[in-house]
């Protein structure tokens, strides 16, 4: 069995089984006065997606009933909110949340009132998640304790890091078909939930001093990196951009998203540089300036620092 959803006076179901041995994919569409919403299910071995699309005219709410019982991590990709020019919750965008969902437990939530959202979640099967996870590893005890104790969430948000984008926008954009798709998935799904565990273990769940106000600024600068990398700016005028001292902005950026502003500028450059070498027919030095870099031999050497090979390898 999927799951069933009861939003307002309707209820949404989905029967196909929620881990399968082979692939299932189905899609699920609500429309009426207020809300919108479009589910998309793929059932893996021991992974699930849904990816979500939903808007609504209103605020609405809903509850979901499982029939299993999984950890799973929750990527908002979008979350635009009609003619406001800024709401706190837009800083939630492009971040992920990880939580156990146990079957005996509703999801509760509400679509906001002119929100327009998209959304990724990967659910992990328990049994699996058990049997790969090392108890020895230093952030096992975060996983499991939370897992035993049944508590909803075992993480604060965290930014979705750029090798998290490539590999969210792959899973989306597959163009393998039957088998092959279900091997792709596979190995995608996998890889993105290596990458969240790789991230708990460079940067593991601690206690912050950060008050609301200053985290709140730390994710607006995270946004305004990732719409302007290509031209980023001094720590000294992105502080006085958001708001906040370069102290602060420093020691704070790299507590709550485990890197350093620079950091995450490369890294956004690197895996953007990487996707239009594979995906483009683009000269090297054509790469370099897309991504912010004046000449293409520092591009070069930042890339093969990345990834092992020199830009052109990559792109022969």
């Amino acid at each position: 069995m999927g799951y069933e959803m009861q939003l307002g006076a309707n209820t949404v179901c989905v029967e196909n089984d929620f881990f399968s041995p082979q692939l299932l994919e189905s899609t699920t569409v609500f429309r009426d006065d207020t809300v919108s919403m479009e589910l998309n299910d793929v059932s893996l071995h021991h992974f699930h997606l849904i990816r979500g699309k939903q808007s609504a005219e209103t605020e609405s709410s809903y509850s979901i009933d499982f029939y299993n019982s999984f950890y799973v991590t929750h990527f908002a990709l979008k979350n635009n909110f009609g003619t406001k020019k800024h709401t706190p919750v837009s800083s939630s965008v492009h971040t992920y949340s990880a939580y156990f969902q146990d079957k005996e437990q509703s999801e509760t939530g509400c679509i906001e009132a002119r929100q327009d959202y998209e959304f990724l979640e990967l659910a992990v099967q328990q049994s699996f998640l058990e049997k790969v996870i090392d108890e020895d590893e230093p952030y096992a005890d975060t996983l499991f304790n939370s897992l035993c104790k049944q508590e909803y969430r075992i993480a604060p948000k965290r930014p979705i890091l750029p090798a998290m984008f490539q590999c969210i926008s792959e899973i989306n954009n597959t163009i393998f078909k039957g088998s092959l798709q279900q091997l792709y998935l596979e190995t995608k799904t996998a890889e993105l939930f290596l990458l969240q565990m790789q991230a708990l273990k460079n940067n593991p769940v601690i206690a912050t001093k950060l008050n609301p106000r200053d985290i709140e600024c730390l994710h607006e600068a995270r946004l305004y990196i990732e719409r302007n990398y290509q031209t980023p700016c001094t720590i000294i005028d992105l502080a006085k951009i958001i708001g906040i001292n370069q102290t602060k902005l420093k020691s704070g950026f790299k507590e709550l998203f485990g890197t350093t502003v620079f950091g995450y500028v490369r890294d956004l450059q690197m895996e953007k540089a990487r996707q239009l070498l594979l995906d483009e027919k683009l000269f090297v030095s054509e790469v370099a300036d897309q991504v912010g870099y004046k000449h293409s031999q520092h591009f070069a050497a930042a890339f093969k620092r990345k990834f092992g090979v020199l830009p052109s390898e990559l792109k022969g």
